[in-house]
């Protein structure tokens, strides 16, 4: 009786961390294909609004980086509460935003509560969740994954062409006070855990340098002055030296350093964010290449940008099936030329280009994502020993918004600067200098496998028994 109580429990915290995933997936995807709209409504060019979407990626590797340490000071459920309710207060903002200031600092509002509510949600589950139940509770929760970024491109673009692009915020709050209700309801207090002491000198200097360095990529090619550019990159760098110098000297780290001296972590990782990169940084272009280089509307680029899905729920199931048997670089190699040449491919495509051809290639991208990074993930985390397992996991959530931050600043980067070289005329050749760049990064990535032992990641994946030497993983 108390056993069947206690899973009860944890499936309603499995539909309320649906819920607020659903709700974090949906918003990161709709802006991509709305961009161009609120631009115009703010009249600037579309480029010139990507910290909307930047500064909410950037906003949640914050809000991931600290939500553990709140919750463990100050309970899980009062932080999770708090921050769906800045979230709802948000998204009112965000509809209400009156230029592009304003929607910007809302947004970076919405993404710091959604960074801090998802690990949140994923622990007080994890804590309730019986072990045994755990994998099939995730097959349906990875569900989320798919259908939201499905929906995000189709509910942005019919919203905002039917009744205006605030209402996509709108829209979400009666969803989002819904979730905020079952939460108060259905969360338990739990007891406060043993507190560990914030690295709050590796936290501002890490931020103030990725904060510096994003906005430097994301300015290059517009009106701001070469000396303001280089004396902020300086800045950036030194900020991270320091960084650097102070983990390795700290206690209690934000980024325990010495997990890197594990190889398949840290070269998995970079081959991680160089397909995130690109996946990110291809969804954002992509999006504006189909509405300011081709002349699509909305509607018809949310429909070829909804075609991502059905590519990553393809391949998904093969992974699966053949990982065991084969290990992760027959996958993780050929997902990266895929995801290359289909990026690529756009740099060839005109305003004569069949729109199903376009939805072939957005489905390759989503396709040939989801194969390399779903292989990747098994490997990443595979050789880690236990200690080190919560350690790995923040790190890698960390690298992945971190390299999506970076796919939207370099994508824009290289369209101010392809505008600049085309004299500002109306033309796809700036969208097609962003393709050739985001397509040249998986060869970047496809040399950091040369330092994945294929054969051990399969021994660590088919031996149960194995465990990782400190040698294989690193010592502290």
């Amino acid at each position: 009786m108390i056993q069947n109580k206690s899973y009860s429990y944890a499936i309603r915290l499995a539909v309320i961390y649906a819920l607020v995933w659903f709700i974090d997936l949906l918003d990161a995807s709709t802006l991509n294909v709305t961009l161009p709209a609120i631009a115009q409504s703010f009249h600037i060019n579309p480029p010139d609004a990507e910290w909307a979407i930047v500064g909410f990626l950037l906003s949640m590797t914050i809000g991931l980086t600290i939500s553990g340490w709140l919750g463990d000071n100050y309970g899980t459920r009062r932080i999770f509460l708090l921050s769906q309710l800045i979230y709802i207060g948000s998204s009112i903002g965000c509809g209400f935003s009156f230029d592009l200031p304003s929607l910007i600092l809302f947004r970076l509002l919405q993404g710091f509560a959604g960074g801090m509510a998802i690990p949140l949600g994923m622990a007080a589950l994890m804590r309730a969740m019986p072990q045994t139940q755990w994998a099939k509770t995730s097959a349906y929760m990875n569900m989320v994954t798919l259908v939201a970024p499905a929906l995000g491109p189709l509910f942005g673009a019919y919203v905002t062409s039917l009744i205006g692009w605030q209402w996509i915020f709108f829209l979400k709050i009666p969803l989002s006070c819904f979730c905020f209700a079952l939460s108060l309801y259905w969360v338990r207090k739990e007891e406060n855990h043993e507190v560990s002491r914030f690295d709050w000198p590796g936290f501002i200097l890490g931020g103030l340098s990725l904060s510096g360095i994003l906005w430097v990529f994301s300015e290059i090619g517009k009106n701001t002055s070469d000396q303001i550019l280089i004396t902020t990159a300086i800045l950036a760098i030194l900020f991270a030296i320091i960084f650097i110098r102070i983990e390795k000297r700290s206690k209690s780290p934000l980024i325990p350093l010495s997990i890197f001296r594990n190889q398949h972590f840290t070269f998995g990782n970079l081959i991680q964010s160089g397909a995130n990169t690109i996946f990110l940084g291809a969804n954002f272009i992509i999006a504006l290449y189909l509405q300011q280089g081709l002349g699509f509307d909305l509607v018809s680029t949310g429909w070829i940008m909804s075609a991502i899905t059905p590519g990553m729920l393809l391949v998904q199931p093969l992974v699966g099936k053949f990982y065991n048997r084969l290990g992760p670089l027959p996958f993780i190699i050929p997902g990266l030329l895929v995801l290359s040449l289909s990026t690529l491919a756009f740099a060839i495509t005109t305003a004569q280009t069949s729109p199903y051809l376009l939805g072939f290639l957005v489905f390759c991208i989503g396709a040939a994502s989801s194969f390399t990074q779903t292989a990747n993930v098994s490997s990443i985390f595979s050789g880690l020993s236990h200690k080190y397992k919560g350690a790995g996991s923040s790190i890698y959530s960390l690298f992945k918004q971190v390299s999506a931050s970076f796919g939207v600043a370099i994508s824009t980067m290289v369209l101010s600067l392809g505008m600049k070289v085309n004299g500002y005329m109306p033309s796809p050749t700036p969208f097609h200098y962003c393709f050739i760049v985001l397509g040249a990064i998986p060869a970047i990535s496809l040399l950091f496998c040369f330092y994945i032992d294929n054969k051990k990641a399969l021994k660590q994946i088919t031996t149960p028994s194995h465990t990782p030497t400190e040698t294989e993983f690193g010592t502290e």
